[in-house]
């Protein structure tokens, strides 16, 4: 069984096409269908289905995907093993919207001058889909909020970071924080997301439902909104914020949470750690 149609047909199961895999295999639809016919006959059970345009995994295609996920990964790999360092193969790295602004751009750059072998792929997420990926071995590292559970022995979590809470208003608001919140409406960090979820309780306590304007898992896009005049909000004070000159920062000490960001991992080596992290 040629292991670059396993490739493709991971492909066509993420992309829902055979038009969209085969822009990412650099193939035509055409050799991208030959090869998904081609492991049908060879395992003799049929491993999707069409309907119009898209196309979608039948349930015994579904019941190997694992295993052919990992066999990718451990083909991928293979280059890694002739080196100590673990830096020749694939990195599959995830990262929340601000650690792609404040981390990412450094991490490209040790990498690229430290470890030219690596094949480094970025995806973007909220905390809670790049932990999801991390199980299911879809992602080898991640930027993310530090999970509020105890994770399985298999995710190792790294301290990266603590991003206090902090009010931000538009620049020059002299007002006090009380009087933001009586006369202001809210844009509340959702409270479904682990780094809402800090907060759930002091906004309760402090900020009346009819006052919020809106719920949004997205502190860049909140912060943004607040600094062309769009009310206030809670968020954690990560390094990016400081570069945010339309918006002003008051300090919270009442809110003795902080946001921690961790780098989240499965089995990476020693040198891969001390890139991603330093």
């Amino acid at each position: 069984m040629d292991t670059r149609f396993i490739l493709t047909l991971l492909a066509v199961v993420d992309a829902g096409s055979f038009a969209s895999a085969a822009r990412r295999e650099n193939l035509t639809p055409a050799a991208v269908a030959q090869r998904i016919r081609s492991l049908e006959s060879a395992l003799g059970k049929q491993l999707v289905v069409r309907s119009g345009q898209q196309v979608a995994p039948t349930q015994d295609c579904l019941s190997i995907l694992p295993r052919l996920k990992k066999i990718a990964i451990n083909v991928a790999q293979i280059a890694s093993d002739f080196d100590d360092t673990g830096l020749a193969g694939p990195i599959r790295l995830g990262a929340i919207s601000t650690a792609l602004s404040d981390r990412v751009p450094s991490v490209l750059s040790r990498f690229a001058a430290q470890a030219p072998a690596a094949t480094l792929s970025v995806t973007p997420g909220t905390s809670k889909d790049l932990y999801a990926r991390l199980l299911d071995e879809e992602l080898d590292a991640a930027f993310l909020v530090r999970p509020p559970f105890k994770t399985p022995k298999s995710i190792t979590c790294i301290h990266i970071e603590s991003q206090p809470m902090v009010m931000v208003t538009q620049a020059g608001d002299s007002r006090s924080p009380e009087a933001i919140i009586r006369q202001e409406k809210a844009l509340v960090y959702d409270p479904t997301s682990w780094g809402g979820q800090l907060v759930t309780d002091w906004i309760k306590a402090h900020i009346p439902h009819s006052k919020i304007l809106c719920e949004l898992d997205a502190v860049e896009a909140i912060a943004i909104a607040v600094g062309h005049g769009i009310g206030y909000s809670i968020i954690p004070a990560w390094a990016g914020l400081d570069d945010l000159v339309s918006v002003k920062r008051v300090a919270l000490p009442q809110i003795a949470q902080s946001r921690e960001l961790v780098l989240a991992h499965r089995r990476l080596t020693t040198e891969s750690i001390r890139l991603l992290r330093s």
